[in-house]
C-alpha cells in the first residue's frame, strides 16, 4: 500500500493577539496520497487557508503559531523547521497558488522574471541562464500563454491570464504537492472552467497531489477525490466525493451547504440559507461548534466533543449518529 505524501495529525493553530487568542485550526487530521486531490470545503473563517499556511510554514510572524500536532511530508516533520530549511521545500516540493492573482504577482517585475526567479532559487542542476529561460517559455506555453509575452508586466494581462501565470510559477519546479487556495474565486465562470481543466491536465501530466481549498461544491465535484468539510477550524465530515455527494448520511452543516445550492427544480422558489453566523474563533462555543446554528441541536450537543461516526472511511462528527439515534 502506498504511503501518504502528506499526513496531518491533530493540528492546532492559533493567532495570538494582544488581547485575545484566535483558535483558527482545532485538531485537523487527514492524509493525502500520491496523485490524489482532497478538497477542503467550508465558509469563510472555517480555517481552510490557515491549514494551508500551516503546511507551508507561512503563518504571520509573532502572532501565528502551531501549538500542537504534526505535519509530515513524505515522512519528514515540517512543524518546527527553520525558515531556511522550509525555503528548500517551498516551490521545489510543495507549492501554493494563492487566492487572488491580482495581488499574488509583483507589479514591478515582468511575468517572465517572476517565473525565472523561482527556477533560479531551486536551480540544483546548475542549469545555464539560457536553459532556465527556455523553461520559462515552456511553462508559459504549458498554461496557454505565448512565450513572447514573458517581457510584459502583470497589469497587461487579464484576470484569467494572471491566474495562469500564478499556476506556472507554482508548477515551475515540478512540485509533488500543490495547494490551491480558492484559485478560481476572482474569475468569471467561463475562465474558471478553463483554469480548472488546465489544473486537472497539469496534475495528470506531472503526477502532482493537490489540496483544493474552496467553498464551491461544484468545483469539488469536478476536481476532487476526497472531501473534508471544515467548520470553525475542525473537520466535521470526511469522505470520498461519492460519500459526500451520494450518501444519505451527512453532518447537518454539510446538509446545510447542499440546501443552500441553487436548484433547477421548478418547485424550488427560494434558496435555503444556513441560519446564523460562523462563531467567533476567539470565543468558540462549548461542545459541538455548530450547535448554535444546528436545527437538530440537543442538550448533549452543547457539552463535550460530538460523537465520531465512521462507515467505510466516511467520517461524521455528530451526536445524531450515536448508536440508537440514527
Amino acid at each position: 500500500m502506498e504511503e501518504p505524501i502528506l499526513k496531518i495529525q491533530n493540528l492546532h493553530t492559533v493567532y495570538q493577539g494582544k488581547t485575545e487568542t484566535v483558535y483558527a485550526v482545532n485538531g485537523v487530521s487527514f492524509s493525502l496520497y500520491p496523485r490524489e486531490t482532497i478538497g477542503l470545503v467550508g465558509e469563510t473563517g472555517a480555517g481552510k487557508t490557515t491549514t494551508a499556511l500551516s503546511i507551508m510554514q507561512l503563518l504571520p510572524e509573532r502572532i501565528g503559531k502551531i501549538t500542537e500536532g504534526s505535519i509530515c511530508y513524505k515522512g519528514e516533520e515540517l512543524v518546527g523547521k527553520k525558515n531556511a530549511e522550509m525555503c528548500l521545500i517551498r516551490g521545489a516540493h510543495i507549492s501554493m497558488i494563492f487566492q487572488d492573482p491580482m495581488t499574488a504577482l509583483n507589479p514591478v517585475m515582468t511575468v517572465g522574471d517572476q517565473i525565472y526567479e523561482s527556477l533560479e532559487i531551486h536551480n540544483y542542476d546548475n542549469k545555464s541562464e539560457h536553459e532556465l529561460q527556455e523553461r520559462v517559455d515552456e511553462l508559459l506555453m504549458l498554461v496557454g500563454i505565448p512565450a513572447n509575452r514573458k517581457h510584459e508586466y502583470p497589469h497587461q494581462f487579464s484576470g484569467g491570464m494572471k491566474q495562469r501565470i500564478v499556476i506556472a510559477i507554482a508548477l515551475a519546479c515540478k512540485p509533488q504537492l500543490l495547494i490551491a487556495d480558492e484559485p478560481t474565486t476572482a474569475l468569471d465562470v467561463t475562465i474558471q472552467a478553463q483554469v480548472l481543466v488546465l489544473m486537472e491536465e497539469l496534475k495528470e501530466k506531472l503526477g502532482t497531489s493537490m489540496i483544493m481549498i474552496t467553498h464551491d461544491l461544484g468545483v469539488v465535484a469536478q476536481t476532487c477525490d476526497k472531501v473534508a468539510i471544515m467548520y470553525a477550524g475542525e473537520i466535521v465530515e470526511y469522505g470520498t466525493v461519492e460519500d459526500i455527494f451520494n450518501s444519505d448520511k451527512h453532518h447537518p452543516y454539510t446538509k446545510g451547504l447542499f440546501d443552500a445550492l441553487p436548484s433547477l427544480d421548478e418547485h424550488m422558489k427560494r434558496l435555503k440559507p444556513i441560519e446564523g453566523l460562523m462563531p467567533d474563533p476567539a470565543n468558540l462555543p462549548s461542545g459541538c461548534s455548530f450547535h448554535p446554528r444546528c436545527p437538530y441541536c440537543r442538550e448533549d450537543c452543547k457539552n463535550g466533543h460530538p460523537y465520531l461516526y465512521e462507515e467505510e472511511g466516511h467520517i461524521i462528527c455528530c451526536n445524531l449518529f450515536r448508536e440508537g439515534n440514527v
